[in-house]
């Protein structure tokens, strides 16, 4: 009896621990007012197994081979002694610490091997050393050519970028803090990416603060399970909408109904009071999330499986984004044509912006 009931008591502990998931609560709730108050059958909720389709491709699919480039490396450390800070970062390349780079590393230190070699390249300009200043310039320019390949490496590579790509288990909160370091971050790796290879990639204090902000945020995940969830509830709620008004229109005869005020109530207590800021608190987030996601997959050298993953999240056409942004205008028409058949709607005679009291 005890074991039992302190089975009980922990089971009670551990739902009190676990966060609800406020967001999937609220779509629910108001899809099961709505089919209440159209009579129809109760809307399916969203199935969390439907995110498996936003899962990140395997790691393999998504790294380049990036080959070494060695030029007489022992050669050119003799030959560089004039400037000592590129003689440092070949040194470093070359140590054991140098060789376990991780990606993001690597792409910072490639930043600052090309700075420091550019540098070197104007001063043996002017100390007339013509045969190494041309060794330079062609490593430089190899360089540079592979610095989008190293890019991605850093991202697709990155635990803290794959953590903000992969999709939560929970929506995203109702009443959440504004993450907007995260998303600055993300707007800033698609600016160094598309940038590359003219502009050079900043320094590894710079880069370690982008990604740690992605690793810090929990809702880069949230937001790609909430636009799924969202685009799947919204267009229930039209379906529902739309299907009433072919089979048995709630004002007949243009003239509000009992029903139709019932609806109008739904439509200003849990759609407009209660699920619209929920929708559009989604909706800012998401505005400068799938900007910078679209402008990371235009970097060069993307490879195809990271793009098509990319696009997939925030196509203007067909995608997580673009899904949620049309199914959002269709629930908005479905409510003016249902609401306008009865003469409720906003700027009609019958129109009140005030719920009623009676909880529906």
């Amino acid at each position: 009896m005890r074991a039992r009931l302190l089975f009980l008591i922990t089971a009670l502990y551990l739902c009190a621990c676990t966060p609800a998931d406020d967001g999937l609560a609220l779509q629910a709730d108001y899809l099961k007012r709505l089919s209440n108050a159209l009579d129809v059958e109760s809307a399916m909720n969203f199935d969390s197994a439907e995110l498996v389709r936003y899962r990140l491709p395997p790691k393999r699919e998504r790294l380049i081979d990036i080959p070494e480039l060695r030029i007489s490396l022992l050669e050119l450390l003799v030959e560089v002694r004039r400037c000592p800070a590129l003689q440092q970062q070949i040194s470093l390349r070359n140590n054991s610490l140098g060789k376990q780079l991780a990606p993001s590393s690597r792409l910072a230190y490639e930043g600052d091997l090309l700075r420091a070699t550019d540098a070197c390249i104007e001063y043996l300009g002017e100390q007339d050393q013509a045969e190494l200043r041309g060794t330079l310039k062609l490593l430089a320019q190899d360089k540079r050519a592979q610095l989008p390949a190293v890019f991605w490496n850093a991202l697709n590579a990155s635990p803290e970028v794959e953590r903000y790509l992969r999709f939560a288990t929970q929506a995203f909160p109702v009443k959440s803090n504004e993450d907007d370091a995260a998303l600055d971050a993300l707007a800033q790796l698609a600016s160094i990416g598309r940038g590359l290879p003219s502009a050079l990639p900043p320094s590894a204090a710079q880069l370690d603060t982008v990604f740690f902000a992605l690793h810090a945020s929990d809702q880069g995940g949230q937001l790609i399970s909430s636009l799924a969830s969202l685009t799947h509830s919204l267009n229930q709620g039209s379906y529902m909408l739309e299907s009433r008004q072919q089979q048995r229109p709630v004002c007949p005869i243009g003239q509000p109904t009992e029903r139709a005020r019932i609806l109008q109530n739904i439509f200003v207590k849990y759609y407009a009071a209660s699920l619209q800021p929920y929708l559009a608190q989604v909706d800012q987030r998401g505005q400068a999330w799938s900007n910078s996601l679209r402008n990371l997959s235009g970097v060069a050298q993307v490879p195809p499986a990271t793009r098509q993953y990319l696009q997939s999240l925030s196509a203007d056409q067909d995608s997580l984004w673009a899904n949620f942004q049309k199914a959002t205008v269709r629930h908005v028409r479905s409510w003016q044509e249902l609401l306008n058949s009865c003469g409720l709607a906003p700027g009609q005679s019958g129109w009140t912006g005030n719920a009623a009291n009676a909880d529906q």
